[in-house]
Order: structure tokens, then sequence, then C-alpha cells
């Protein structure tokens, strides 16, 4: 949103090889039966994004009988990776308590870097990663302008609608793209893009361009631009710069500017 302010995770060697093989082979069978349970309980997972899901599309969309998916979303509820409700099953606290516990570094790390980005622009500035199919912040810096944009904390905040979101899913494949929106696209404005395929030629020029923006996509009046970069580790994070559609074609220039210097500020500190 826009807001105006004034402030700035029997023989016994033969008997006892027999226990021993037995034994073995049960701890394979277990092994193997244990990962495929994580396979599957990453499977779920995947598919849940920025909307609850019914066990029914859940079970649709990883393949598996709905018995199963109950049982592993009941094992993951209770790990709260997980919420599920009479609105169905969605994403847990629990899963973005560890997702933020794990990028702590990284905010440190890019935190000059998000200062430059604000000096350079004194819009409002932040760092994001991907969180299932929304976007997760890690660090923001509001701007100091009379007329600037704060967020709507409580707002769904799907990668499709926002320029780092866009910036985030274009260090996917198209096929995870897919998947991660076979169940749709919600319009949060009348500006947000609802077709995959449009999405899909957006993500392109993306890639292409190093750019990816948000024209009134998330919210009314409110304009972003964004740019990614993969850690060592291969995990992809954004920066992007938000502002009121009033000032975005001054600033345009001045934000593409500033935030190729920040991809290469931020390479030569991981």
């Amino acid at each position: 949103m826009v807001a105006r302010h004034n402030q700035p995770q029997y023989d016994t060697r033969m008997y006892h090889h027999t226990i021993q093989k037995s034994t073995s082979m049960e701890n394979d069978k277990s092994s193997s039966g244990g990962i495929q349970v994580i396979a599957r309980a990453a499977s779920i997972l995947r598919v849940l994004g920025d909307q609850a899901q019914s066990l029914g599309a859940i079970a649709s969309q990883t393949g598996l009988p709905r018995s199963t998916v109950q049982r592993i979303v009941d094992a993951l509820a209770q790990e709260s990776l997980v919420e599920a409700g009479s609105g169905g099953v969605r994403l847990g606290w629990g899963l973005l308590e560890i997702a933020q516990k794990s990028q702590t570094s990284m905010a440190e790390i890019a935190r000059p870097v998000l200062e430059t980005l604000f000096a350079r622009t004194h819009e409002t500035v932040d760092i994001s990663t991907a969180l299932g199919a929304e976007v997760s912040f890690l660090d923001r810096i509001i701007s100091d302008q009379e007329l600037r944009v704060v967020s709507f904390p409580d707002k769904p905040r799907p990668l499709y609608a926002k320029a780092n979101g866009k910036a985030l899913l274009a260090a996917m494949s198209d096929s995870e793209i897919e998947r991660l929106f076979s169940s749709g696209m919600s319009a949060l404005t009348p500006h947000t893009i609802t077709s995959l395929s449009v999405l899909l030629e957006q993500i392109a020029a993306v890639r292409s361009t190093g750019f990816s923006y948000d024209l009134e996509e998330h919210a009314e009046g409110v304009c972003a631009i964004g740019t990614s970069f993969v850690s060592p580790d291969g995990k992809a994070y954004a920066f992007s710069v938000a502002m009121p559609v009033s000032r975005y074609d001054i600033m345009k220039p001045i934000v593409e500017n500033a935030l190729k210097e920040c991809r290469e500020m931020i390479k030569g500190l991981l």
C-alpha cells in the first residue's frame, strides 16, 4: 500500500550371520520406506502455495492416495509444518520459522547492499526469497519520503504478482513454475496476471533482461522492479524496489541502474 508519512527444519557363527543379514535387509527396507515418506511429504509441501488446498486437491496434484495424504498431513501438522483446518491445508508457521533461521546469514551479508540500494533510490527496498509459492521477506528498508510504499502484513504475497517474486521465478524452470500454479492464479488487483502462459512469457523476458516488474499487480497504486541472484549453495534471492505509481516512470531508469549495481556488489560478498 502507499502511505504518507513525515518520518524517513545351531552353528552359532552361521546363526549370528543369518541374524545379521536379516537385520541388514530389514534396515534396508526401513531406510527405503523412510526415504519414500520424506519424498512424499516434500511433494505435498511443494503443492501448498499461496492458498489453502483440500486433501483431494493435494492428492490429485501429487498422485498420492487420499489416505496417504491425510496421514502425512497429520504428521506435518504435529510439527507445525502445515496447518489443517476447515478451510483446507496450507504451509505452517513452523516451516517459515525454519526458513527464516536458515536465511539470517544472507540477510546480514546483504544488508550493506540493501542500504546502498536505499541510498540510490530513497524508495522502499527489500531482499527476499521464495517460500513455497509466496515471497518471504528477509529484510527491508522503508522509504523516507512522505508518499511511500509500506506493506500489507496479512496480504498474500504470491510470486506471480510481485516484482521480487517474478525475479525468483526466473531462477526456476518453467516446469517448476507450472507445478507451483497448476491450481490457478488468483487476481489481487485488476492488473494481476492470472494466465500461466502470459506469466511464462514474462519470466522469459526477466531471464533475458535481468529485471522483473510489478505494475500495480499486487496492490493498486504501487509499482516495483526486481532482480535476482543465486548464492553459492544454489538458493535464489531477490532485491526489489517498490514505489508509488506516480513516481514509476521517473524512477525506472534510476532503479534499474541501482539494482544492476547491487547485483555486482552482492557477487563480491558471496
